[in-house]
């Protein structure tokens, strides 16, 4: 099937000019597609059933990546007419991988991820749903790694303030190694982040604030129940005041004497573990 195809040379290629596009965010916006190199996250994507709208193969991708795309062909989750094949000049010019692997994948935005920008009501989140809420995360490469635990240890939805780096973000997607495809991700506007929390307290779930305060409990320490969540904050500037006043309660996360605070996505994993623990006993 692929030797078949004629190998595209011009970045001028319409395809071609499409997938570029989709590294802005307001080009992914308006088309409401994403873009992901390689044939880890092209595998994921296959095996999760996303919506594949284009592959650009590289004429000089190894047999592996050639069997992975005729076999999705097969399988009827990938359209022939969907792949393209272009020189292997061409795909390094047009790849964001330092060192390209030879596949580019571009994908609808993903039915599991609202982007209403309304608060969250009870009628959004299942009852039995474990949670990790996330505010200011501007870092893509952050917000990707807290994708990826959340989708490893268990969470079964995220929430984010809108101001959080954008899911699409290639950056983004590539630290989360496929776990974008497996899970339920709400983005809140950020004023009504506090709203969110306060509506998760209503429904029954303790809400508790990863933040530094006089009156702040020590995580692992704390007597968790299942249904009882965790908000993580921005990187340098830590969560909101109007977000800690909505929580119920503020933890930390003891660390040896004279340490720096913990990178916010490493901060995040601990609270999963806490969050999942519970729901689990």
């Amino acid at each position: 099937m692929l030797n078949t195809k004629e190998v595209v040379t011009s970045r001028q290629n319409p395809t071609v000019k499409f997938v570029c596009s989709l590294s802005d965010k307001k080009a992914r916006r308006e088309a409401r597609a994403f873009r992901f190199d390689g044939i880890k996250l092209f595998l994921e994507a296959v095996a999760c059933r996303t919506d594949i709208t284009h592959v650009i193969v590289s004429d000089g991708a190894d047999g592996k990546i050639t069997d992975a795309v005729r076999s999705a062909v097969a399988e009827g989750v990938l359209r022939e007419s969907a792949v393209s094949i272009v020189s292997q000049q061409l795909f390094e010019r047009i790849s964001e991988e330092r060192s390209p692997e030879g596949i580019i994948t571009v994908a609808k935005w993903l039915d599991a991820i609202h982007t209403s920008y309304s608060a969250i009501d009870r009628y959004s989140v299942g009852e039995g749903e474990s949670l990790l809420v996330a505010e200011a995360l501007r870092d893509p490469g952050n917000l990707g790694t807290v994708i990826r635990s959340c989708a490893a240890l268990g969470i079964d939805r995220l929430i984010i303030s809108d101001d959080c780096a954008d899911i699409y973000n290639p950056k983004t997607i590539r630290a989360a190694m496929g776990g974008l495809f497996r899970l339920k991700i709400d983005v809140v506007r950020t004023e009504l982040l506090p709203d969110t929390v306060a509506l998760l307290r209503k429904n029954g779930r303790r809400v508790f604030a990863a933040a530094l305060h006089k009156d702040a409990e020590t995580v692992g320490e704390l007597e968790m129940r299942a249904g009882d969540c965790f908000v993580v904050g921005n990187e340098g500037h830590g969560l909101s005041d109007r977000v800690i006043d909505a929580c119920d309660a503020c933890a930390i996360i003891p660390m040896t004497e004279n340490s720096e605070s913990l990178n916010a996505a490493a901060a995040a994993a601990i609270c999963i573990w806490e969050t999942v623990k519970a729901k689990e006993t």
